[in-house]
């Protein structure tokens, strides 16, 4: 007993200490509550609003929690006055509300056929700085609301709306029964949300994005109907997204031109498998063709910005070597094969691998063509960061790119560091070279080594398979270039550079 008349207690200090602010906003709704039911006192109101707010785990604001008491009890709270809900306070299952705010959104008009004749429904967004939430105009208000040709930015207020659970959450109805007034402005910011703030918990939002690259509308049966998809990758200045329209969305961007610009209103935000984030969406009218088109220039991501796991990515790059082909069997016997070349662009140089179908068009890439990668991913290899490109991909040569800046890839000895990579070094031979063979997974190779200087230093060079046969006909004194070496400290301590798959030898000046 003494422990309930403890709980009581503790329940009715916490009401009576309503902050002022709080109560000034549901205090109206409490007294036409008490005026309605002689027998309540304001503090057992209270009392009841705080039990209904613990019922929906704290999910509730005070004041959505005083609508749903007085719903409860059959008090009909009078909105003529003026005063409307926020809409952070609206909760599912409300009969009679009022709201005002700017609507950020105006969708298109659906019509349905039913037994009295047709339907129409239109779907708004609104946002009044408390939350955004969707809002659904019925029939006749359809019409009154189009009569004004209103557009986002404008400001509506609701009288007798009804409040129902959506896909995306409390939606706000207004039918035959309710009201609405609109009232042009031109002072009201529409909200926009920039791709890296992006959350899984997001339903209602505005993105502006440009179309970086999409891959090829694909076609799938479900419930014996057939369905379309379609994966849109897309940038803004903070990120990349990609966009999974389904059907009819898809259609609508299916035939856009890369680097148009979206304007996309909410959608449903899930998690990927492989980590991150993606947006899918159903309803066309939720993406806005914009009449903007992006540079080339906005599109294309720098070598030296790239990140793990990355996505979506589009490249403008400079072969710099020759395509090296590997065919293998997949675990399930498949034959699999993959094209790799070295490429960069004016801030760095990385390795690119094309999967598939797409080794034949890497192929096709000569050492010193320009040309554009799209839908690519990055992965962190055996020796760094790595490009990816697989069968959503494309590979486009660019003879229309001028003046795309070539990298100097020379090091002298004396600038080398660990862990460089794909460097290029000339200078004498100091040592003659000495070949053996060596025995590795793939069976007996031969390797040479020996010592190459310049005017800041010298250093060991390790020379791999053919290169290795080139070097044992050089003589110590023969000035030479080597190209994509990689460098690494020694068991000494000291810099060591070996060939890679990539690497090529050029005699500058045979020994005197």
């Amino acid at each position: 007993m003494a422990s309930h008349k403890s709980s009581c207690k503790r329940l009715i200090d916490t009401v009576l200490n309503f902050d002022l602010e709080v109560l000034g906003e549901i205090g109206d709704i409490i007294n036409r509550i008490v005026a309605s039911k002689p027998g309540l006192t304001s503090e057992k109101v209270k009392a009841m609003i705080e039990e209904k707010k613990k019922s929906y785990h704290g999910l509730l604001t005070d004041e959505g929690a005083a609508h749903l008491v007085a719903q409860d009890l059959g008090v009909t709270v009078d909105y003529t006055s003026g005063r409307s809900f926020r809409l952070k306070d609206l909760v599912s299952g409300l009969k009679d509300v009022s709201i005002e705010a700017p609507i950020i959104y105006v969708g298109e008009v659906k019509r349905f056929k039913r037994r009295q004749g047709e339907g129409k429904v239109l779907r708004l967004v609104l946002d009044d700085g408390s939350k955004q939430l969707n809002c659904v105009l019925w029939d006749d208000k359809v019409d009154e609301f189009l009569s004004t040709g209103p557009t986002a930015g404008w400001r509506i207020k609701i009288l007798h709306g009804y409040t129902k659970s959506g896909t995306e959450g409390v939606e706000v109805h207004v039918g035959s029964r309710g009201s609405i007034k609109l009232e042009k402005t031109s002072n009201v910011q529409l909200p926009v949300k920039k791709v890296a703030s992006l959350t899984a918990d997001d339903r209602v939002f505005i993105l502006e994005v440009f179309i970086v690259s999409k891959s090829d509308l694909k076609t799938f049966k479900a419930n014996n109907r057939e369905g379309r998809v379609l994966r849109v990758n897309v940038k803004d200045g903070s990120g990349f997204l990609t966009l999974v329209l389904w059907n009819d969305a898809a259609d609508r961007v299916v035939n856009v031109e890369d680097g148009s610009k979206l304007r996309i209103l909410g959608g449903k935000v899930r998690f990927r498998a492989t980590g991150g984030l993606e947006l899918h969406i159903n309803d066309p009218g939720k993406i806005e063709i914009m009449p903007f088109k992006a540079r080339l220039e906005d599109l294309v991501s720098k070598v030296v910005d790239l990140k793990p796991n990355a996505k979506g990515l589009t490249l403008l790059l400079r072969a710099y070597s020759k395509t090296f082909t590997r065919v293998f069997k997949t675990p399930s016997g498949v034959e699999g094969r993959v094209a790799s070349l070295l490429a960069g662009d004016d801030s760095g140089l990385i390795l690119i691998n094309f999967w598939g179908k797409m080794s034949y068009d890497a192929e096709e890439v000569k050492e010193g063509d320009v040309f554009m990668v799209k839908n690519a991913y990055t992965r962190m290899g055996l020796r760094g960061m790595e490009v990816h490109v697989g069968l959503d991909g494309v590979l486009e040569k660019r003879h229309d790119v001028s003046n795309f800046k070539v990298l100097n890839l020379t090091r002298k000895v004396g600038e080398l560091r660990d862990g460089d990579r794909y460097v290029t070094l000339e200078g004498m031979i100091l040592t003659t070279p000495e070949a053996r063979k060596v025995d590795t997974a793939k069976g007996e190779v031969k390797v040479a080594s020996f010592i190459i200087g310049d005017d800041t230093g010298s250093i060991r060079v390790t020379v791999w398979r053919e290169l290795a046969e080139e070097c044992e006909k050089l003589e110590a004194g023969t000035v030479v270039r080597l190209t994509h070496l990689y460098i690494r400290s020694g068991p000494s301590g000291e810099l060591e550079a070996s060939t890679t798959r990539f690497s090529g030898l050029v005699v500058v000046e045979k020994a005197g």
